[in-house]
């Protein structure tokens, strides 16, 4: 199938990396879903999209609530899926640490992943076609947060992340379905906003090599990688 003629599913694709793939997997002809919990921000980037002439449909969900991210999936049917949807999570010390806060950020940042997962892997099993999955981790799932204290429930959501690619691209090769990851340093979003912060590095600039991994032309042979991208801070 000709990627002029597939659709993809963005989880988190109101905003930061999410919206930067929507733009540029819209630009090569992609028809795009994309998903997130504030509508209002998913509004913003399906009227940019359609502006643009492009196909855009909406899914305002919470990724943690595996019904509603199936019953979306299903009705989308998309050819790949980009797992963009997280939180970061309150900065506190490890005294401080919230176990409610920590399986909060946990219910987005890797149970949400593994619904979305479950659920374009399933469809595609059902409909005996293959699929392509591009999983948002962070080098904070690599390393941890080296660069900032009280982020341990946002560092172990991303190693978590890490850890299914690499086991649901194992379990998705008899599937025909790929599975890869970026690990990207920090991007100027409004996640990091939060703490005050405004990196060189713009979305638009790593969302490249998300379509590079959906592109079964350039990366066919790859799954179960995580390419970790050294931004600019």
């Amino acid at each position: 199938m000709d990627k002029k003629d597939r659709a993809v599913f963005i989880s988190g694709g109101g905003s930061g990396l999410g919206a930067a793939v929507a733009h540029l997997l819209a630009d090569s002809g992609w028809r795009i879903g994309i998903a997130g919990r504030r509508q209002a921000l998913l509004e913003d980037t399906a009227t940019a999209l359609r502006a643009a002439g492009h196909d855009c449909a909406l899914y305002p969900l919470d990724v943690a609530d595996a019904q509603a991210v199936a019953s979306a999936i299903r009705e989308f049917s998309p050819d790949a899926l980009v797992n963009a949807a997280a939180v970061l999570g309150q900065g506190v010390t490890p005294q401080e640490l919230d176990p409610a806060a920590f399986a909060a950020v946990q219910s987005i940042n890797v149970n949400g992943c593994f619904n979305c997962c479950h659920a374009a892997m399933r469809l595609w099993h059902e409909d005996k076609r293959p699929g392509d999955i591009v999983n948002i981790s962070s080098l904070a799932g690599i390393r941890g947060m080296q660069a900032f204290a009280g982020f341990a429930a946002y560092a172990a959501s991303k190693h978590a992340v890490v850890g299914l690619t690499e086991a649901l691209a194992h379990d998705g090769k008899a599937l025909n379905v790929r599975v890869n990851a970026i690990a990207p340093g920090m991007m100027r979003t409004a996640m990091l906003a939060q703490l005050g912060i405004t990196p060189e590095t713009l979305p638009g600039q790593v969302a490249p090599t998300v379509a590079f991994l959906l592109d079964r032309q350039a990366s066919g042979p790859i799954t179960g990688t995580t390419i970790e991208i050294h931004c600019n801070d």
